[in-house]
């Protein structure tokens, strides 16, 4: 059968790269508390389901697409292009050869066929990504640019106290499953 995951190894590896560094980091450099990485909270995004895929991805590193989407929740105050609670659509790619041009390529590709052709990318700061970019499309309506979508590419302290090997990259990208209709 597939190899057993080694949780308490991947925990005490996330700890390490929080307080003191790891994999080209340097961390966070202040104490990581148990009792704060486990409390119960309305999720704000769905990069805990990405993430539990690619730690099983790495007892077999291989070429993989995953998708998901859930519920999720923001302190926002409800207008035109945001809501308090929606479902995100969140997508990761993993594979060797990865670069930031085929993820803009992807993208495009994406919301093309949702209907959605003029799009710009923002350099933006994710704590699980770098290089990542916020993804804007035009609002015909509002005649304006809106933000449709966050992606980057996973950086390596992410990936590799998961046991993903070094050379591997991966894609992630989420966008609100209601935005793309508030544009069209």
């Amino acid at each position: 059968g597939a190899p057993q995951q080694d949780y308490g190894r991947y925990w005490d590896s996330v700890k390490e790269v929080h307080e003191r560094g790891k994999y080209g980091s340097i961390g966070y450099r202040y104490p990581f508390r148990d009792s704060e990485a486990l409390k119960l909270v309305l999720r704000t995004h769905t990069t805990a389901v990405s993430t539990y895929m690619l730690h099983k991805l790495a007892a077999d590193p291989r070429p993989a697409r995953y998708f998901s989407i859930d519920r999720v929740f923001r302190n926002e105050t409800v207008d035109a292009t945001h809501l308090a609670e929606f479902h995100q659509v969140e997508g990761v790619i993993a594979d060797f050869g990865l670069t930031l041009g085929g993820l803009i390529g992807f993208m495009e590709v994406f919301f093309g066929k949702m209907g959605i052709h003029r799009l710009r990318f923002k350099p933006a700061y994710n704590p699980y990504t770098e290089p990542s970019m916020e993804i804007f499309g035009f609002h015909e309506g509002l005649d304006k640019w809106v933000e449709i979508g966050n992606s980057g590419m996973f950086r390596p302290e992410m990936l590799e106290p998961m046991g993903l090997p070094k050379d591997m990259r991966v894609y992630g990208w989420g966008l609100s499953l209601e935005r793309p209709t508030m544009i069209k």
